[in-house]
């Protein structure tokens, strides 16, 4: 009976010489069975524990990540748990879940391949960590402040009051839409410009989509998604950053939601 075939479960990469001052301490892989493991190219470290070939195949992981959600819950919470302790430890390009490679071979051929690349994505994420922001807002405070202070808003009212009185029911009707119109603008124009000072403190920053309610399953809607790389000694500048600014804007129905410390991987891909 032959030997079973494995592929090789790719969670991360390092570089090499943080191994030596941080030496890897194995834990128990994806399946349970394996213990994770290292392996060196060069400058390079692949952090990697070795799963049944004929479980991780394409077609038969595909079946198995869409028909088995109990399976995929505790094997994506998993993956997401070993990169958060490794990040705690080294310098790491977390790699997406379920990133197989058929063998050692094909493995040491693409980060071989890849070598510069990697480097310098090593250089940037040095001593960083991801922080993403969530902004939600409370649209009846802020429409009630929009009410009582848009210049146009309180023009056009103004200008309503000195019409007929059957004109003015008609023209009542549009205030609504410029009021929305007005809480678009004053909530965009808000969120950029906390998100312009916070790319002051980060060395790199993303705007991502907000979500709906329907993701969320909150009843505030989000306003503002990002994601930041900071310096490890500038996090604390940046969460009191947001913890002022949301202290001062939370009358007006603001709410900011930081968290963090993720492994880069906004800034890896």
């Amino acid at each position: 009976m032959g030997q079973k075939e494995n592929y090789i479960y790719l969670y991360g990469i390092v570089p090499a010489n943080e191994l030596d001052v941080t030496p890897f301490s194995p834990f128990t892989g994806i399946d349970k069975e394996q213990k994770a493991t290292i392996a060196r190219y060069g400058d390079i470290a692949a952090i990697y524990t070795e799963v049944d070939a004929e479980a991780y195949e394409g077609e038969a992981l595909e079946t198995r990540m869409k028909d088995d959600l109990e399976w995929l819950q505790e094997s994506a919470m998993h993956h997401h748990e070993v990169l958060l302790s490794l990040q705690k430890q080294y310098t790491l390009i977390p790699m997406k879940f379920c990133t197989i490679y058929l063998s050692q071979g094909s493995l040491e051929e693409k980060l071989c391949e890849q070598a510069e690349t990697i480097e310098t994505l090593f250089t940037r994420i040095k001593g960083s960590e991801e922080w993403n922001l969530k902004i939600y807002c409370d649209d009846e405070p802020l429409r009630e402040h929009v009410l009582q202070h848009s210049p146009s808003i309180k023009e056009k009212m103004n200008e309503i009051e000195t019409l007929p009185p059957g004109r003015q029911f008609f023209e009542k009707r549009k205030i609504d839409q410029l009021v929305d119109d007005e809480l678009e603008k004053e909530k965009n124009q808000f969120c950029e410009q906390i998100h312009a000072e916070l790319t002051e403190i980060a060395s790199e920053e993303k705007v991502k989509t907000a979500w709906s309610k329907d993701v969320t399953g909150r009843e505030l809607e989000m306003s503002w998604n990002s994601v930041y790389l900071i310096q490890k000694n500038q996090v604390e500048a940046f969460l009191e950053l947001v913890q002022q600014k949301n202290e001062e804007s939370a009358s007006s129905g603001w709410k900011f939601e930081a968290t963090g410390p993720w492994p880069a991987y906004h800034f890896v891909y």
